[in-house]
């Protein structure tokens, strides 16, 4: 077998009856791709054999079970390899427990022979994933998830009688517990062109299953702007953003040279995640007025409040959380600033003090808003276009704000409104440097005199 060349099996006792390599190493070797972590099952004494393995490879054994399901770890610094029991009279019977038919080989090491007994090597062929069994998805309910995640991950496609049993299962992801779909969730929205499975996910119902808060956008109208309804605009944001991803840095290469760049090649996944959600508050604030015209007043801030409920229920990190909630909830403020200069009411400070109020985050929310313009129909009408013209002026603003940041210090700190104005600390001391620092970054003051001439003059004077 050919495809164990990449492998070192040197590690295993030197008669190794009864051991088996399982799941995704036996799939990767047959790609011809190089494995990753190691899965045994081992008919036998698997705390014998775990030990045998730690003597060899100088790792240590970690117990990973739980109640009823044995787990052993060797760890070292070359692998990792997890053991487990063979909890069946053969290896076949055991594979046929399994979730998809390319997860389901073995390779039998004293043997050296594939065992595959539910046609995994020929699904690999045709490139599709497909369920062992009908009961495939009622034993474990986190695979409807894993469906996806493999299809996005290995360019597969799902075949026809898994999709459709995915459908007639979607309802029991809700039995899932938050963390298992959200591990998968990232895997699919970390890549790059995973836009077509999101899209089968919303056809066989188990999107809208994972997020019932956006059902409700299915069939909700908007404006005459807008040629499609809530849920499929919001599916078309998320390819747009993908492509905005992929071309970013080649489209605005300024953008390099900041840190914001890295940062949204990181945020990658929460920003997918944030562009299903963006307009989940949407249906809930729809108003039609006595024109005609359809408007969703407060959507963002509603949006914001119903995809913080979600994060919370998928057990997101306190970073993806902030991520989230910082382009749901200001997703809408690039088209104000829009507004604003096509109607001569933004000046620079405007668009700085948009810049403080996002900070490290204003690069995903501008490009995001970006997105959310180019889905708004099959075509850019003159006005989308205009956007997509100011945006990409206020990502070179952007730099222009970064730059400035980095090379002039604070005119003014805290001490100098003690020292000067006899002022003592308090929560205001934030309102005013932040606005003396707006007119730094916005070339409107450049000197400490000047800084503290304004404070005199547009702040103290009020009170």
């Amino acid at each position: 077998m050919n495809e164990l060349d990449g492998i070192d099996l040197n590690f295993l006792p030197d008669n190794p009856d009864g051991i088996y390599l399982v799941g995704g190493i036996v799939r990767d070797l047959l790609a011809g791709l190089p494995p990753a972590d190691i899965d045994l099952v081992v008919a036998g004494d698997i705390v014998s054999t775990a030990g045998q393995i730690a003597q060899m490879t100088g790792g240590r054994v970690i117990d990973l079970g739980k109640k009823g399901f044995e787990v052993l770890r060797v760890a070292s610094s070359q692998t990792t390899i997890d053991i487990t029991p063979l909890e069946h009279p053969t290896i076949e019977t055991d594979l046929r427990q399994r979730d998809f038919t390319i997860n389901a080989m073995a390779y039998d090491v004293k043997a050296r022979r594939l065992v595959d007994c539910t046609g995994g090597r020929a699904d690999m062929r045709q490139q599709q994933i497909r369920m062992v069994s009908p009961t495939a998805f009622e034993k474990d309910p986190a695979r409807l998830v894993r469906a996806y995640r493999m299809a996005a991950v290995l360019h597969y496609s799902i075949d026809p009688e898994t999709e459709a049993a995915i459908g007639r299962h979607r309802h029991l992801v809700g039995g899932v517990a938050g963390e298992r779909v959200w591990a998968e969730l990232v895997k699919i929205f970390s890549v790059a062109d995973s836009s077509p499975v999101i899209v089968r996910m919303a056809a066989s119902g188990l999107l809208t299953a994972i997020f019932p808060e956006l059902q409700p956008a299915v069939g909700c109208t908007q404006s005459r702007h807008h040629s499609f309804d809530v849920f499929d605009h919001s599916l078309r944001v998320y390819a747009a953003l993908e492509t905005l991803l992929s071309t970013c840095h080649t489209r605005f290469p300024r953008l390099a040279g900041i840190a914001g760049g890295a940062q949204l090649a990181g945020h990658a996944a929460v920003l997918k995640y944030a562009a299903l959600l963006h307009d989940v508050g949407k249906p809930a604030t729809r108003q039609v007025d006595r024109d005609g015209r359809v408007r969703f007043h407060g959507h963002a801030a509603k949006s914001a409040a119903i995809a913080a409920a979600i994060d919370r229920r998928l057990k997101l990190s306190t970073r993806q959380r902030r991520v989230s909630d910082a382009v749901v909830r200001h997703h809408i403020r690039p088209l104000f600033l829009y507004l604003a200069s096509k109607n001569g009411s933004l000046g620079r400070a405007g668009t700085v003090r948009f810049f403080n109020r996002c900070g490290d985050l204003t690069l995903p929310i501008i490009v995001h808003a970006m997105a959310d313009i180019m889905a708004k129909g099959e075509g850019m009408q003159d006005r989308d276009r205009g956007f997509i013209d100011f945006s990409e002026g206020l990502l070179d603003a952007y730099v222009d704000y970064m730059d400035r940041q980095a090379a002039v210090p604070p005119l003014i700190s805290g001490n100098d409104l003690i020292s000067v104005f006899g002022l003592s600390p308090s929560p205001r001391f934030k309102l005013i440097l932040s606005r003396v620092d707006e007119g730094r970054l916005s070339g409107e003051l450049s000197t400490r005199d000047e800084a503290l001439k304004w404070v005199e003059t547009h702040l103290l004077s009020k009170s």
